[in-house]
């Protein structure tokens, strides 16, 4: 699809936009020094404006000069003045060199120690070359004036950091948002009759924004800010916050506790206690148990047991208790898994997808089965409440802001009770569920929403629950949603399976997993709400009926951008047997490259009448269909094969099975495990090199010899 172009200096109307809207709506956010950026902004000419919003949509602050080429401005120069007489930009500075100089390429800044007597090698790393130049220089030298001239730095960084902060919630640069908006790529939720700023007073939005900076500033550098962070939280303990900030604290606090907690957990210790994040608490619990008087947490914590705390809190401290100091032998996640419902086989070709496995296997034995997890109950959820969350004139912050503003408030239940549970009404009525919200998907289908993204496939799993789910199991669940939407929302089981014992889902675990507090407490919610619901245990397996589709491709070019299939062959085994052998040549739609006919033999006159990929891909699906894709480094093979199916808008997604990874443990100790190589090792026939069916057989004759090895 073609995109319409944007109109001239659009990026220029979209800053006008968003600062009318901080004008409009965050005026009580602004201080005086940020309320005179936005006044000096409207008093500067088109030319300046757009030079400033140029530079202000780029990352980094320092810009090279002969890069600011925009041919709608008229005189770069003028406006570089302008901005620079209104303090927005200027040259770099000397107290600007140590963030500066690793903007400098490495030939520069060998440049820059040239009139120095230091010698450094041309091959040292750039980062060592700047902290070499840092410690050398001071920036004020001659030599440097040139250099720096060359380059503009913004200024006034952190009152711009704060404006955008102000509209989009974070510290990434998301400009480009507004562009993306108009073009269609994004789509965005239509701004209401309401519009609530994201913040009550100027306290509240500058605690956040300085948290956001830190944490960001944290992740960058932290040996350099831990102290400064640690203050600020001890200092601002009791700073008004709110709930998106909320998880922004939560996440410092632990980050920090957690490499504290080696050296200095008593400081750790006072840190977590600044968080009510369930994570907080439990590694509160942990430390002081590793550090401090153990009667004295046992005290404690008999007494926390006694006090109101959310579910997952609540769920830690006994089964800590339990095992601590009552002596149980292991914890309520050990005991639900050896509680599991059911058991089942699934062959090791799925290990590192394991849900996948299960999926197959059950379709294997006549039943019907959904990978769910979350989504489905999020999309049942939204569904259901859509007239409350989306359809009413409700506020919002900007029209980029998904989440409905009304699920972080702690009372929506209560304050939408008797439109919940009539919205709720509808679901003790399946097909008038499956009707209402099969008409919802179509009408609202690609609305941004918060709680799920749409797909082609969302109503496959989601009217069969509908139809099959027990009476008033999904009215309870989504309910407690409503109670608490940020304790409910996640956990929920992986799988959704449909058999003659009617609907349930299913956590599905592999040897060595672990059962999640948050996955234990959904659990336990659907049980409460009446859907039926077991815990799967996998045991890996080699099954004998299982069929491996070994593929191999000749392509013009080893990567996939810019190249294309020229030859595909598939050999089919099951049981360490050949069974099938499929083959054809395609029309890459470009010419074979010299070397790659002198690689293969395969010459732009074979592939000229070669039927294309999409007239194959139908083919190919069905020598693949039920199958294990096997090849020899399996991601070539299937990257390309995958690639050329999202080229057609077809989906592609197989178990894989790399004879490379297990080549190397059947085999251990070879020189080299090229198929070549290996052929050769382990006296494989193979005749012609580089021609897809040939190298097809070999690998299946490498497979069968891996798996009898590694019965």
């Amino acid at each position: 699809m073609m995109l319409a172009p944007l109109p001239d200096k659009y990026y220029l109307t979209h800053a006008r936009e968003l600062f009318s809207f901080l004008e409009q709506h965050c005026d009580h956010l602004l201080g005086p020094e940020h309320q005179q950026y936005l006044r000096r902004f409207t008093s500067l000419s088109d030319d300046s404006q757009c030079l400033l919003v140029r530079m202000l949509a780029r990352k980094p602050r320092f810009i090279r000069r002969d890069s600011l080429n925009y041919a709608e401005i008229d005189n770069l120069d003028s406006a570089v003045t302008e901005l620079a007489d209104n303090d927005y930009v200027n040259t770099v500075m000397v107290d600007d060199w140590c963030e500066f100089s690793p903007h400098l390429t490495k030939a520069e800044l060998l440049a820059c120690l040239e009139p120095t007597p230091i010698q450094v090698k041309k091959s040292t790393s750039k980062a060592e070359l700047v902290s070499i130049v840092t410690q050398t220089l001071r920036g004020d030298e001659p030599s440097l004036f040139a250099i720096r001239d060359a380059w503009l730095a913004r200024r006034q960084q952190t009152i711009v950091d704060y404006l955008l902060f102000l509209y989009f919630g974070d510290l990434n640069n998301r400009l480009q948002k507004f562009a993306m908006r108009d073009l269609g790529v994004l789509k965005t939720r239509q701004r209401s009759s309401t519009t609530v700023a994201r913040f009550s007073s100027i306290e509240q939005a500058e605690h956040a924004y300085k948290l956001h900076q830190l944490r960001r500033d944290y992740h960058a550098n932290p040996n350099q800010v831990r102290e400064e962070t640690i203050d600020y939280l001890h200092a601002n303990a009791r700073g008004e916050i709110s709930a998106n900030t909320e998880k922004v604290k939560d996440k410092l606090i632990l980050q920090v506790a957690h490499d504290l907690v080696k050296n200095d957990h008593q400081r750790a210790i006072e840190l977590l206690q600044q968080s009510d994040h369930p994570t907080a608490l439990e590694k509160w619990v942990r430390t002081r148990y590793q550090n401090e008087d153990r009667e004295l947490l046992r005290s404690e914590l008999e007494h926390l047991k006694t006090t109101s705390l959310s579910a997952e809190k609540k769920l830690f401290i006994e089964d800590f208790y339990q095992r601590k100091f009552e002596g149980k032998r292991t914890s309520v996640y050990t005991d639900m898994l050896r509680e599991a419902g059911r058991e089942l086989s699934i062959d090791e070709c799925y290990l590192g997808n394991v849900e996948e496995g299960v999926l197959q296997r059950y379709r294997q034995l006549g039943n019907q089965a959904w990978f769910t997890e979350n989504k489905l109950w999020h999309v049942i959820f939204g569904f259901t409440l859509w007239p409350i969350l989306f359809d009413g004139k409700g506020a919002q912050h900007t029209e980029f802001d998904f989440m409905p503003i009304a699920l972080r408030d702690p009372e929506f239940y209560r304050n939408n009770q008797s439109k919940i549970e009539q919205q709720l009404s509808i679901l003790d009525h399946p097909e008038l569920a499956v009707r209402s919200f099969t008409r919802l998907a179509a009408n609202q289908y690609g609305t941004p929403t918060g709680l799920f993204r749409w797909s082609a496939t969302l109503l496959d799993s989601l009217i069969p629950c509908l139809q099959h789910a027990p009476p008033n199991a999904l009215a309870n669940v989504v309910r407690e949603m409503a109670r608490n939407y940020e304790q409910s929302k996640s956990g929920y089981p992986d799988l959704m399976v449909l058999d003659q014992q009617g609907l349930r889902f299913e956590e599905v675990k592999a040897p060595g997993d672990v059962l999640r507090p948050n996955q234990l407490l959904a659990i336990e919610r659907l049980r409460k709400a009446g859907a039926a619901v077991d815990i799967c245990q996998v045991a890996w397996a080699t099954d004998p009926n299982q069929i491996y589709a070994v593929v191999d491709i000749e392509t013009t070019g080893g990567k996939r951008g810019g190249n294309a299939i020229t030859e595909i062959a598939v050999v089919r085994v099951k049981n360490q047997s050949v069974i099938s052998e499929w083959s054809t040549l395609v029309n890459p739609g470009r010419p074979i490259p010299a070397h790659i006919t002198r690689l293969t033999g395969i010459n732009n006159q074979m592939v000229a009448s070669a039927p294309n990929f999409g007239e194959v891909a139908t083919e190919l699906e069905q020598q693949l269909d039920g199958a294990v894709f096997v090849a020899h480094n399996v991601g070539f093979d299937y990257g390309f094969i995958k690639a050329a199916f999202d080229h057609l808008g077809r989906k592609f997604k197989k178990p894989k099975y790399c004879t490379v990874q297990h080549a190397r443990k059947a085999f251990p100790g070879l020189r080299s495990y090229s198929l070549g190589n290996l052929t050769a090792s382990l006296d494989i026939d193979l005749k012609n090199a580089h021609r897809a069916l040939d190298d097809a057989r070999a690998t299946a004759h490498l497979l069968t010899l891996i798996q009898a090895e590694l019965v």
